[in-house]
């Protein structure tokens, strides 16, 4: 009988203490939050890398000099840092912490829509690569005032601790595109040189369509209730862009066709400061 009452009061202990590891589990989370829609805005710096360009057009020599003569110009932009700035409005569904042995852990997703401004120089040494009997060297440098608003629909993932309810680390990635105007385009011939003639001179400007795509990931920290702060690094890709470029008209220059200039992809490397506010 006494092996007995021992058999059961080991089963009573253990049964209890099984109750009151759950209990403890149960209390590392905390109550499921509402889901949360937000604003916020952002700004940092960012750095390109050096893209492929090229520059196409004709110059209209006559017949009594060799007749018209294709230009198809290639080489690299310059790599530079900028700065930026953008707005964000996104829904965010939270999750429940989920016990994992008293480490509590939820996965909450979010949609974005964002958009982001920035202005940078670039600068191309351009080679021609064409009809070099006629003209061995032919030689561009062209310049460009940049300007790029770039529009993504974002999802997000963030990450929740029941140890750390003020901090979330979180990744996302997103589509959209960019539109790009290249501003006071000029094309200086460097070889052989052809001092105060810019190519481009009858229209400096065009604007164009790239598609656009990005990744980030960072770490947000919530404080008084609403506000949330963040910092992140970002990735965003840019696909080719073409424009066409007035031309070449001057009384001391043979006449051109009008210049039809691409971009290749363009990518960043972003880092991010920012700020959210729950409505």
């Amino acid at each position: 009988m006494f092996k007995l009452f021992n058999k059961y009061y080991l089963l009573v202990v253990l049964s209890l203490g099984t109750m009151n590891f759950s209990l403890m589990a149960g209390e590392c989370c905390y109550s499921c939050e509402s889901n949360r829609t937000y604003i916020g805005g952002f700004g940092g710096g960012m750095h390109s890398n050096s893209a492929r360009a090229s520059q196409m057009g004709t110059a209209l020599f006559p017949d009594a000099a060799g007749g018209p003569l294709a230009v198809d110009a290639r080489g690299n932009t310059n790599a530079t840092w900028s700065g930026f700035g953008g707005v964000q409005i996104g829904y965010e569904w939270t999750t429940c912490l989920q016990n994992i042995g008293c480490s509590c852990w939820g996965l909450s997703p979010a949609v974005e829509l964002e958009g982001y401004w920035y202005s940078r120089s670039i600068k191309g040494h351009l080679f021609n690569t064409t009809d070099t009997d006629r003209l061995p060297e032919h030689d561009f440098l062209d310049t460009f005032c940049m300007n790029a608003g770039v529009y993504l629909a974002n999802a997000v993932f963030s990450l929740n601790n029941s140890r750390f309810r003020a901090l979330s680390p979180y990744v996302g990635l997103g589509i959209g595109a960019t539109r790009i105007s290249l501003n006071n385009a000029n094309s200086l011939q460097l070889a052989p040189a052809e001092v105060g003639i810019n190519h481009f001179n009858s229209r400096r400007n065009d604007s164009s369509w790239a598609f656009a795509a990005q990744v980030k990931a960072g770490l947000r920290y919530n404080f008084c209730g609403c506000f949330h702060v963040f910092g992140e690094y970002r990735y965003l890709f840019e696909d080719f862009s073409n424009y066409i470029f007035g031309s070449t008209v001057y009384s001391t220059h043979v006449p051109t066709t009008p210049w039809n200039v691409k971009v290749n992809n363009m990518q960043y490397n972003a880092f991010v400061l920012g700020i959210q506010y729950d409505l």
